[in-house]
Order: structure tokens, then C-alpha cells, then sequence
């Protein structure tokens, strides 16, 4: 029975309607003074509490998908790939996806591959950093016309928060469904969307970092995930058709990687998104105690001291309600050519996935406009 399961969430919610009859149906029977009786009628009402508390829990941590499995809740903190000193790892040749069609498609209405595309999941392993990620990936109907057969179609990664599910990119904000929609509408061109997990060590927050002595995550997304999927899609041969996006901790994801590797990506959107290298009890100390490596991380450090590089931004947030909008601003202000940035702002919203929703319609459309096959 898995952690998200509809099944283990209904056993929790019964056990704490049952745990408030028997309250309610003892509570008489220890009644009276006395320390064996205080006692009694404490472990009531924590016994009580505590089960109304867990099936709460468990019902939030399903709908916002905060971990996704009991591995993810009771992983080490310090799991992933390690890598070891002195130990050169031979790079495999790089193997084909398994791809299975996704059982969310018929929830999306996506049923018909040439008239809907498809929306197929997989698991990205990394021949470098020997890193797995759980991803979606969403072909637009385009892809499956036979005058198409030999085309090439950009790609476009959108990278999770922390802790992240790319189910919560694809169920619950229905981001394939928006695609095609804004596809029909000829409001974007049709683009291979890759929905994936930007935690791959959890539950570490490894912020896309290749950490000293650790997860080689920035390697993994920078030249593994790209590599796998020129391999088993269809997709752009060239950094010209290549973007990321994500929101949260996904869009700095997004625009760190867009930035520090422009030979790769060429346009990063950012919904939410924040811009300096951060260090609190979900990453641990990313850099081995390194300032130097922190500030090659930290996104406004970079444009304050390293040459802006050839690429397009897009920041979308909100001016009220978001506390790292200030942050946003500076980053917005400090672009300079040969990179360029644009913004997308609502003038309130939350750190939240209603705001995020909001925010990707443009976000899509914008990046659209920003990649091409050559």
C-alpha cells in the first residue's frame, strides 16, 4: 500500500473517525480523579489527535505530492550517487528509453495519438552519473503525421520543485493538456515536453548541483538527460531548440542550467522562481564549504561577475504576494546583451499552484517563440 494510495488515505481517515467514536464512547468510563484516570483520558485525546493528524497529513501529502512513495519519506539524507575519489567510471553506451503510454492520458483526454499526441512515462537513467529520474514526456500530434516522419521537433524540459512529483506537473496542473490546447489555438508551435523530477537524490534538495564527493546532478540534466532523449526522440540536434522551465526551485533549476551550460539550452522560463544558491536544512552544504563553488551557483553572483551568456530568459512571478519578487527584480535588472530576459508578472499571487497555473500559459507561449529546429 503506497504512501499516496486513495486506498491508505481512506484507512487513515477511517481510523481517525474510530478513534473519535471511542473518545467519545470512553471518555465516561474514566471519569473521576485520580492520576490513573488524568492519564487515561490524555491518551484518549492524543491517540485521538494523532490519528485525525496523520490522516490529515496523508491527504495534503497526496493531493500537493510531497513525497511520493515510502522510499522518498524514509530515504537518507545524504542518498544518491556517490561519486568515489580517484575512480574513472567508463560512460556506457547510452541505452533507448522503456516508454510506456501513460494511464493520466485518458484523464487529460488524450487518447488519440494523431489527433491528441501521446503522453508516454519513463524513467531517464544517466550513463555518466548513474542518476534516475521518473519522467513524463508528451509528443504533440504533429509528431505521428507521416509527412512528419523524419522531422525534428523542439524540446522543452520542465523541471519539478522541491520536493517534487512530475505526476503534479502533468495530473494535477494538466500542463499536457494546456500544450495541446495552446497548440490548436496556433498559440505555440508543437514541441516535445519532457516533465521530470529535478530530485533525484532524496530527499536532498540538491538545487541541480554537482555536489563535491556527491550526486552529480547538474552533469546528469546538463548532458545525460539531453543525450538519452536525442537517442529514443525525435528531437532538435541543436542547442537552438532546446529549453527548460520550471516553477520554484524548478525555475532556478531552469535558468542555472540554461546559463551555465548555453552550448545545451538556448531559453529558460522561470515561474516563481528564485535566483541565488541556497543553503538550509533540505540541501545541507551543497559545496563542500566552497564560497567560490556557492557563487559559480548563485545566479545573480553570475551576472555581477562572469560574461552574460548567449541565451533568453523569462521571469514570471507576481509583484504581491511572492517574497522573492525583490530578487527577481535585481536579477531582471542586471541581464545584460548577449543575454536577454524578458518578464511575465501578475500583480498578486502566492507561492502556490494556482499562481504557477496562471503563469504557464504565457510561459509556453514565450518559450514557443524562442526555439527552432536547425
Amino acid at each position: 500500500m503506497q504512501l499516496t494510495d486513495t486506498s491508505f488515505i481512506g484507512l487513515l481517515a477511517a481510523l481517525a473517525v474510530a478513534a473519535v467514536v471511542a473518545t467519545v464512547w470512553l471518555m465516561p468510563k474514566v471519569a473521576g480523579g485520580g492520576l490513573r484516570h488524568y492519564a487515561a483520558r490524555l491518551g484518549l485525546l492524543v491517540a485521538c489527535q494523532l490519528m485525525i493528524v496523520l490522516a490529515l497529513a496523508a491527504g495534503v501529502n497526496a493531493y500537493f505530492l510531497f513525497y511520493a512513495s515510502w522510499g522518498d519519506l524514509l530515504a537518507d539524507a545524504d542518498g544518491g550517487a556517490q561519486v568515489r575519489k580517484g575512480e574513472t567510471r567508463k560512460i556506457p553506451r547510452t541505452v533507448l528509453l522503456k516508454r510506456d503510454a501513460s494511464e493520466l492520458s485518458a484523464d487529460l483526454g488524450i487518447t488519440d495519438r494523431k489527433r491528441d499526441g501521446l503522453l508516454e512515462q519513463t524513467v531517464i537513467e544517466g550513463p555518466r552519473t548513474g542518476l534516475r529520474a521518473d519522467a513524463f514526456v508528451y509528443l504533440p500530434p504533429d509528431y505521428f503525421k507521416p509527412e512528419a516522419a523524419q522531422r525534428r521537433f523542439p524540446v522543452v524540459l520542465v523541471l519539478t520543485g522541491y520536493p517534487g512529483d512530475p505526476k503534479l506537473l502533468v495530473g494535477r496542473q494538466e500542463m499536457p493538456k494546456l500544450a495541446l490546447e495552446e497548440l490548436r489555438a496556433g498559440r505555440v508551435q508543437p514541441m516535445i515536453y519532457v516533465f521530470v523530477q529535478s530530485t533525484v537524490a532524496p530527499p536532498r534538495d540538491t538545487e541541480c548541483t554537482d555536489v563535491p564527493g556527491g550526486p552529480q546532478v547538474e552533469t546528469f540534466f546538463a548532458q545525460d538527460v539531453p543525450e538519452v532523449l536525442r537517442a529514443s526522440y525525435r528531437v532538435a540536434p541543436t542547442r537552438d531548440g532546446w529549453g527548460l522551465m520550471g516553477p520554484s526551485s524548478g525555475g532556478y533549476c531552469a535558468v542555472k542550467l540554461a546559463m551555465r551550460h548555453s552550448d545545451e539550452f538556448a531559453a529558460a522560463g522561470s515561474v516563481s522562481g528564485y535566483f541565488t544558491a541556497i543553503k538550509d536544512a533540505t540541501t545541507g552544504d551543497l559545496w563542500d564549504g566552497s564560497k567560490a563553488l556557492r557563487n559559480e551557483n548563485d545566479l545573480i553572483w553570475r551576472l555581477e561577475n562572469r560574461p552574460p551568456p548567449p541565451i533568453s530568459v523569462l521571469v514570471a512571478s507576481a509583484r504581491k504576494g511572492e517574497k522573492k519578487f525583490p530578487e527577481a527584480e535585481k536579477f531582471v535588472s542586471l541581464v545584460k546583451p548577449p543575454m536577454q530576459v524578458d518578464t511575465a508578472y501578475l500583480p498578486e499571487g502566492g507561492h502556490n499552484f494556482k499562481t504557477f497555473a496562471r503563469l504557464w500559459p504565457q510561459t509556453l507561449r514565450w518559450m514557443s517563440g524562442k526555439l527552432q529546429v536547425k
